[in-house]
């Protein structure tokens, strides 16, 4: 392998380990408390401000005390980062211009009472939703830094100095719209000079600073238009400063043809997602003969599961045949964002499933002790990291070995699966909804779920806190199915629902009757803005001990002589709002 000097860039000093972006909600919820607290008129807005402070340290501090090298700024954000990113461009939409400061961002990602809120989407496959920025050729964008050299700023008060998180220019453009129908590559002309305006800014920061530039719109694959961007772009961006450092970063797949061009580039380095892009490995030779830093994405950034220390081992082990070892940083795979935030207020949960589990915290600590390891050998931990490691170890073989994930039946019965086929044709199921069931061709329905009254959830959270008997729960229940069934006779339906009161989450309701699928206490994820989810996740194979909704269905369908259809939530949906098990080969 040949060995190339590193583009000229000065080291700040070595750096073995890396994060790619933090959780912001606070462990507690507390900017999300802090946030409706404000919108609802209760608080002023100095007091989310003084959230948002309390919590940026702390965060911090948190990284710094794992050991974390690289640690980030700029990925807080009081609602989103491709909206903070639209204010820092200046790309404001005319219908909110006129506001100012909080006023024009929160109207921006909420509306008011005068103007919509900007369109909001899934951030690629994931099920956090970012703002989409709108974009439109007769627009002028104009430099807002502010945000960006406050949090720098803030840091190093602390004594810590942070690598710039950035949304890339060319992401920024992929996944933003035109509201004048146009290309909204065709404005990259309009928006890089401004993204070379800021690093010129951010320049004047420190003598050496580290820029990480987001650029996944990279792995969505090798459209000719994108990837001619690249290499004009990063030139540019690069040949602005030669005290800024670069670092282009990609993740939930593979990015090789990108990184293809990348290489050719003047940039420090490149951040690539190796679990849920296993082909980037395609792409280290390429890396190691540019000469160029890999921060390698190795601990999982997107699910819950407690590392695998050894196999991660052997993994950055077999990158490094390829990769001189130097030139290799360890990270996780994407932000922390898309995980919950410490284990640490999981008190309920069952002992052994818990010790499976790493959360965001959690995660900094896999990240410090697999750099140690990967770079200075096992020799050089001490007591503590040595622990550390050999509970992990304990911690994969017992999961390995347990009787609560692996379940024989249910390997019996997927392993004897044959495809299943409908009865009867489509004439024959149209002659049974005629002459058997009476409905016309267009038979009238509505979707499921009615709206939970206050009384319903005071009743459910009453239940579940034994403040009430069972039956007591169930007479309320049945009583707002009895509402539920009136309101749709009265309406002329044909095919009535019973309205879901029992359920408190479409997924939750039927996870928590499945053996395999587990609940956190303070498992809270941001969606949006201040919207959190709890996801519940699958820890092992799926088996359903009782009956899930028949008891609910026949209540309902004894109180009227019209069909009562059953409602379920489908099982890609309750796969895709779960954590997932990884210890399965894909499908």
């Amino acid at each position: 392998m040949s060995k190339k000097a590193n583009n000229g860039f000065k080291e700040i000093f070595p750096r073995k380990n890396y994060i790619v972006g933090f959780p912001r909600i606070g462990e507690q919820r507390e900017l999300k408390k802090a946030l409706e607290a404000f919108w609802s008129e209760k608080t002023a807005f100095s007091e989310v401000e003084t959230v948002a402070l309390e919590l940026k340290a702390r965060h911090w501090n948190y990284q710094k005390e794992a050991g974390i090298d690289f640690i980030s700024s700029n990925d807080f954000s009081l609602y989103d980062n491709m909206l903070d990113t639209a204010i820092l461009l200046g790309a404001i939409p005319k219908r909110f211009r006129g506001l100012t400061d909080e006023a024009l961002y929160f109207s921006m990602a909420r509306g008011n009472k005068d103007t919509v809120a900007m369109e909001m989407t899934k951030w690629f496959n994931t099920n956090y939703h970012y703002i989409v920025p709108e974009l439109s050729r007769e627009d002028n964008y104009a430099l807002n830094a502010t945000k960006i050299i406050n949090e720098y700023k803030e840091a190093k008060a602390l004594g810590i100095t942070t690598k710039i998180n950035l949304i890339g220019p060319i992401t920024f453009l992929g996944l933003s719209k035109r509201i004048d129908r146009g290309d909204t590559y065709e404005l990259f002309g309009k928006i890089l000079p401004l993204y070379k305006a800021l690093l010129a800014e951010i320049a004047t920061l420190d003598s050496t600073l580290t820029v990480q530039i987001d650029e996944p719109i990279f792995v969505k694959g090798a459209e000719p238009k994108v990837l001619s961007l690249i290499k004009p772009c990063y030139d540019a961006l690069c040949a602005v400063s030669s005290n800024i450092n670069i670092i282009v970063t990609t993740y939930f797949e593979h990015s090789n043809e990108a990184t293809k061009v990348l290489v050719h580039t003047p940039i420090w380095g490149l951040g690539l997602d190796f679990l849920h892009g296993e082909k980037n490995v395609e792409s280290l030779e390429r890396i190691n003969e540019s000469g160029k830093k890999l921060i390698a994405g190795v601990v999982d950034g997107r699910n819950i599961w407690k590392n695998d220390i050894t196999k991660t081992a052997q993994l950055l082990e077999s990158i490094a045949t390829v990769v001189h070892k130097e030139n290799i940083i360890v990270s996780n795979s994407c932000s922390l964002l898309h995980t919950p935030f410490r284990l640490k207020y999981e008190e309920k949960m069952d002992a052994d499933i818990k010790n499976w589990l790493s959360y965001a915290v959690e995660k900094l600590s896999e990240v410090s002790l697999i750099s140690k390891l990967f770079f200075d050998g096992e020799a050089s931990l001490n007591e503590d990291e040595r622990k550390a490691l050999n509970a992990n170890k304990e911690a994969n073989t017992l999961r390995a070995n347990s009787t609560r994930i692996h379940n024989k039946a249910v390997q019996n019965r997927v392993n004897n699966f044959t495809k299943l086929v409908r009865d009867g044709n489509y004439e024959e199921r149209i002659k049974i909804q005629k002459d058997i069931l009476g409905y016309k061709d267009l038979a009238t329905t509505t979707i499921g779920s009615f709206p939970q009254t206050p009384e319903v959830r005071k009743a459910r959270a009453d239940f579940k806190k034994s403040a009430i008997s069972k039956e007591e729960y169930e007479a309320e229940m049945k009583a707002y199915i009895d509402d539920c069934i009136s309101f749709q006779e009265e309406c002329g339906l044909e095919v009535l629902v019973h309205g879901e009161p029992e359920r408190n989450d479409m997924v939750e309701y039927f996870g928590e009757q499945l053996d395999g699928y587990g609940f956190s206490q303070n498992g809270w994820v941001q969606s949006y803005g201040s919207r959190c989810v709890k996801p519940p996740f699958i820890y092992g194979d799926i088996s359903r001990p009782k009956p899930m909704t028949v008891e609910w269905i026949s209540y309902a369908q004894s109180k009227t002589k019209k069909i009562m259809k059953g409602m379920l939530t489908g099982p890609v949906t309750i796969l895709n709002w779960s954590f997932v098990r990884d210890d399965m080969e894909s499908a």
